[in-house]
């Protein structure tokens, strides 16, 4: 899998993420997952995708449940996902959000920018479970969410 990517010009690599930490985002962005999961699952006891799925649907609904989130949540989550990151710096890979500080190591990180890095960095997660380390998961959600990206 392709950890490396860039924005703004500077190139950024995801480093992995602990399991318990994964688990707390999950949680945090639970009503977000649940306002989208019926636009995007046919209702029954099979799991299987809509046939007219709208991604502007989804997409409204899932901006209007981030809009919810409390402060306190949404930065951990950006301090979680931005201290997953590592950006090359002079040939070097330095800590995006080094551990116990209060911003990002780096002065240009606006929240264009932070928000783009946070939504990379899930979508490293979310196929991490669904890849090698989504056998975990039962086939049917794994091949409902490879038909999504």
């Amino acid at each position: 899998m392709a950890t490396e990517f860039e924005i703004a010009g500077n190139r950024y690599r995801f480093n992995g993420m602990p399991a318990q930490v994964e688990t707390r985002i999950a949680r945090r962005l639970a009503p977000l997952i649940a306002e989208a999961v019926p636009l995007i699952l046919k209702p029954g006891r099979q799991i299987a995708i809509r046939s007219d799925v709208d991604a502007v649907t989804i997409a409204k609904a899932a901006l209007g449940q981030w809009g919810t989130l409390s402060d306190e949540n949404l930065d951990y989550i950006e301090r979680a996902a931005l201290g997953a990151l590592s950006r090359e710096t002079a040939g070097q890979w330095v800590p995006v959000w080094p551990k116990g500080s209060d911003e990002p190591a780096f002065n240009d990180i606006n929240g264009a920018v932070m928000q783009i890095a946070t939504a990379s960095v899930l979508g490293f997660v979310v196929k991490q479970w669904i890849d090698g380390d989504g056998a975990a998961l039962p086939a049917e959600i794994r091949d409902v969410m490879q038909n999504l990206h």
